[in-house]
């Protein structure tokens, strides 16, 4: 008998195989656009990043710090900004109802990675302050100066600062869609804002701090997207839905304060 396929036997043959052949083509085309993909982001939007700082190192005489919340964002930020200077002074405002995982998550990081940490706050409590004003709206949102802005503005005018870093991008609200790399604000306190990753979205920073393996805040596990305050009457019905299901606590303490939150009563 002939030891060779048949030509009939040789087209069976390829029928056979072609599938796996595709699929063999398609992996390494995934592959190769996957390795370009990388190399551009690196390319491109990390390297952007870092010649931002650069840049306003030169214009601030490396005298700048970065503002740390906790959050992704700002994570990604300071993890380049050290890779550019790495005794930058780190600004953490605390609210004073912050997530208690917030607070442990700043401090592990601070103990881990060294940076020079300064923590800033309203001396006043907050649900004192509720108690004398009531709960914050988005008409009013009477909150944000004295227990944001203000207690670390104070601490940067103290300290000779012009700037500050940030983890803020454009793609956070359609009001920040102008955002640019070093913003000079139109209004007074004049602190002007280094963006080193405004112009990333939220796909890119969490590709960042997978690649990088970075240690990030524990919240976003529990299905938070926003790690701030937990008790802010702008947050959603699902928020404290599910606070009442991660940190029971908290929402009981909610439902048994006066004034009554806006959202957490009716949840």
């Amino acid at each position: 008998m002939p030891c060779y396929m048949t030509a009939e036997e040789i087209k069976m043959r390829k029928q056979i195989l072609q599938p796996l052949f595709k699929r063999m083509h398609n992996i390494h085309l995934e592959n190769d656009i996957e390795k370009c993909n990388k190399r551009l982001f690196y390319d491109f939007k990390i390297r952007q990043a870092m010649r931002i700082i650069e840049e306003a190192n030169k214009i601030f005489s490396c005298n700048i710090p970065i503002a740390f919340s906790g959050g992704k964002d700002s994570l990604v930020v300071l993890h380049i900004a050290m890779q550019v200077n790495p005794e930058i002074t780190v600004i953490y405002n605390n609210t004073t109802v912050e997530f208690p995982e917030t607070l442990e998550y700043v401090r592990k990081l601070q103990l881990n990675w060294g940076f020079n940490l300064y923590t800033t706050k309203n001396k006043t409590p907050f649900f004192k302050a509720v108690k004398e004003n009531g709960w914050a709206t988005h008409e009013n949102r009477w909150c944000c100066k004295p227990y944001k802005d203000q207690p670390a503005f104070e601490f940067l005018v103290s300290q000779g600062f012009e700037a500050e870093i940030t983890g803020t991008t454009r793609t956070e609200s359609i009001y920040r869609r102008s955002l640019s790399p070093i913003k000079i604000p139109k209004r007074e306190p004049r602190i002007i804002r280094v963006n080193p990753i405004y112009d990333w979205n939220e796909w890119e920073v969490w590709r960042y701090i997978k690649e990088n393996k970075l240690p990030y805040n524990p919240l976003y596990k529990m299905g938070y997207r926003r790690i701030g305050c937990w008790c802010c009457p702008i947050n959603g019905p699902t928020h404290y839905k599910r606070l009442r299901k991660t940190h029971p606590r908290l929402f009981n303490f909610l439902q048994n304060f006066v004034p009554l939150h806006p959202l957490a009563s009716k949840v």
